[in-house]
């Protein structure tokens, strides 16, 4: 376990959730240094050496130094894209840029300690397919799901589920509309009738089997300990997906079945991850049907909705500098 006294937070200046973890950090002993990596090249200088006995060095901007050999954790969260001076060229910038992730992305990749959670691992944890293969390994039920741009795949998977069915994207990407509002776009129940075999072949889809549930959770594992949130939903849209109708949800703090938290502890385990939070439907007779697993969730709203303390425990786990 590394034995250095800094908790190293990579992240942008606007970011409330790390705020909430900064803050809980101030109740442990450990110094916290905030840099955003994005500040590098133009405000920030790297100098890491490596002579046999692991990288030695130091981040340093001007408002904070950080020696790589007393970094006990990393918390990353949302740094921001490098910043280079003014004046260099649109090939001189791409270059710069790669040459700075392989450089101080490399660096920082290296460093012997616990991260929630290692970019590398979160990168290869967001591949959903990847997703429904390790949660079989784990343990996880999850509903059958198709990833298509064959509309003749889809008929047959219609066929398959004989029942309804969702369409969800692959990824959580938000776009900006004209005018700066994000547009996300949300699960939808589908038929086959309702998908154009042109417009389906545009790209990959990714079609799931109705889960016929009494209501929501969401489980942010922090380490292999859970925090669980059961959430209601008083709309037909929230039904189908709770992010497109906040203002129709209920929450309650939900303790996951021991089994169940088990198996999440071995899916993290399985990608390297200290951190996730995992959806859920919990159907009618108890039965709980793991939808994904998010490695870099959002969770602060949800601990403002409850009294779980998802702050706290990340600080501990941080403090801590292994999963345990």
């Amino acid at each position: 376990m590394p034995t250095g006294d800094t908790v190293l937070v990579l992240t942008g200046p606007d970011d409330p959730t790390a705020d909430a973890v900064i803050a809980a950090l101030a109740a442990h002993p450990v110094r916290v240094a905030r840099i955003d990596t994005g500040d590098f090249p133009a405000h920030m200088r790297v100098s890491a050496t490596n002579v046999g006995k692991g990288w030695m060095g130091r981040l340093r901007t001007g408002r904070v130094t950080v020696d790589l050999e007393q970094v006990r954790s990393v918390y990353y969260r949302r740094p921001t894209q490098f910043t280079f001076p003014d004046g260099l060229s649109e090939a001189d910038r791409i270059y710069g840029a790669v040459e700075a992730r392989l450089g101080l992305g490399g660096v920082l990749s290296a460093l012997e300690c616990l991260y929630v959670n290692h970019p590398h691992s979160a990168a290869r944890a967001e591949y959903k397919p990847l997703q429904h293969t390790v949660a079989a390994q784990a343990g996880l039920i999850m509903p059958a799901t198709l990833i298509s741009n064959d509309h003749a795949a889809a008929v047959d998977f219609a066929q398959t589920v004989a029942g309804p069915m969702v369409c969800k994207t692959l990824s959580s990407l938000a776009l900006g509309d004209p005018y700066g509002a994000p547009r996300i776009t949300y699960t939808t129940r589908v038929t086959v009738d309702d998908i154009d075999p042109d417009a389906f072949a545009a790209s990959a889809h990714c079609l799931q089997a109705w889960v016929d549930k009494a209501f929501d959770a969401r489980v942010t594992m922090v380490g292999h300990r859970p925090y669980g949130v059961a959430i209601h939903a008083d709309s037909p849209t929230a039904r189908v997906d709770w992010r497109a109708d906040y203002g129709a949800l209920r929450y309650s703090p939900i303790q996951p079945p021991a089994e169940v938290t088990a198996v999440m502890g071995r899916y993290l385990d399985l990608f390297g991850l200290s951190f996730g939070a995992f959806d859920f439907g919990i159907t009618d007779a108890g039965q709980w049907l793991a939808y994904e697993c998010n490695p870099s969730a959002q969770w602060l709203w949800l601990e403002h909705q409850t009294s779980i303390d998802i702050s706290a425990a990340l600080a501990e786990l941080l403090v801590a500098g292994a999963t345990g």
